[in-house]
């Protein structure tokens, strides 16, 4: 009778296994499978000048606002895969901030122009242009600290296919009794499309490594968040530099009563191998959770070379298990009113400071 036993014991352990085999599947079929996602925004603001002048050599349709001016350009292009908590993406962006005092851009659309000021003049100059354009991929990771509490990060690299920098700073001074100008400025650039006598060869590309990091709570009653966004290295092999100091007289005008005058121009072009840290923009939030699924906010985020962007916003729903959402969103300096919808998984934002071409900034995503 044993082996009846045996028989018997293996026809048990065969249908086990048989019967375990749509259990199996079944969970491989309950696995979340792989999403993707494709973003695109566009941001443009310029607090000179309208956006319809943007690619215009127009230096007489600038009309810059009290203290310090801001031109900013973020756009992107991203495909990303989400499995749990990891995100994988492929990426195109280009960035671009200019910070320019009133007097500096007052002064070059007057000079441009031909016009001369009716009194002495005495202004100190300074303006700031940074730029980056590439692609790349990109990683990050969420993680649950605690019960409302969550932390994320992602690195990014890039190979990039422009860099520019510029910074120009220095006194001007006028004289109304003779009609003398007088610049002491120092420029410093850096640009992979700069030219000058004997440019050797260098890098047709460089590289850029970005870190950005977030943490998050959300309450019953209240939420907040901080991000650290796009601080990193960047290199590029060779890449033309400048460095150049302006110091001349102006004595007369022309005809059509633009100036006249003989630069002294001292300076020197390196193409040294550069590397360069990044300085972080950071992003500060806080607000509030109403009754009906109603959140408000308030939002500030540090731009280097200019200072805060403070934002006000108010919206219902977040978007959670495809139920729909809407808001607003107020930028105080960009003066523009953002619009922000989702559903299913589609989210847009759009928003404007006016309609039309005398726009200054919009934001679209």
């Amino acid at each position: 009778m044993s082996w009846r036993r045996a028989a018997a014991a293996r026809a048990c352990a065969l249908a086990a296994a048989l019967a375990c085999v749509p259990a199996a599947g079944a969970r491989a079929q309950e696995a979340p499978a792989p999403t993707w996602q494709l973003q695109l925004h566009s941001i443009r603001h310029s607090d000179a000048l309208r956006l319809a002048d943007f690619d215009r050599d127009d230096w007489q349709a600038v009309a810059p606002r009290p203290g310090r001016n801001l031109t900013t350009l973020d756009e992107g292009l991203r495909l990303e895969t989400r499995r749990g908590a990891w995100t994988w993406a492929l990426l195109a962006r280009s960035q671009a901030t200019l910070v320019a005092s009133e007097p500096t851009l007052t002064l070059a659309r007057d000079i441009d122009g031909g016009r001369r000021p009716g009194a002495d003049l005495a202004l100190q100059v300074q303006a700031r242009l940074r730029g980056t354009s590439g692609g790349g991929l990109a990683l990050g990771r969420e993680h649950v600290l605690a019960e409302g509490w969550r932390a994320g990060w992602e690195l990014q690299g890039l190979s990039l296919a422009r860099w520019l920098e510029r910074r120009l700073a220095g006194p001007v001074r006028f004289r109304a009794a003779n009609g003398n100008y007088g610049f002491a400025l120092h420029s410093t650039e850096l640009d992979n499309r700069l030219d000058f006598p004997f440019r050797r060869d260098f890098a047709r590309r460089g590289s850029a490594l970005l870190l950005s990091a977030t943490l998050a709570w959300n309450g019953e009653r209240a939420w907040a968040r901080a991000a650290l966004h796009d601080g990193g290295w960047l290199r590029w092999r060779g890449m033309p530099q400048q460095d150049a100091t302006l110091d001349t007289t102006t004595q007369a005008v022309d005809a059509e009563g633009f100036l006249i005058y003989q630069p002294l121009i001292e300076g020197r072009n390196t193409q040294d191998g550069l590397q360069r840290l990044l300085p972080w923009r950071t992003s500060l939030a806080a607000g509030l959770r109403l009754g009906q699924d109603q959140r408000l906010g308030l939002h500030a985020e540090s731009l280097p070379d200019f200072g805060w962007l403070p934002a006000v916003s108010w919206q219902v729903g977040d978007g959670a298990g495809g139920a729909p959402s809407y808001g607003l969103r107020w930028q105080w300096h960009e003066r523009r009113l953002v619009l922000l919808a989702g559903w299913r998984g589609f989210s847009l934002r759009a928003g404007a400071d006016r309609l039309g071409a005398a726009a200054r900034s919009r934001d679209g995503d």
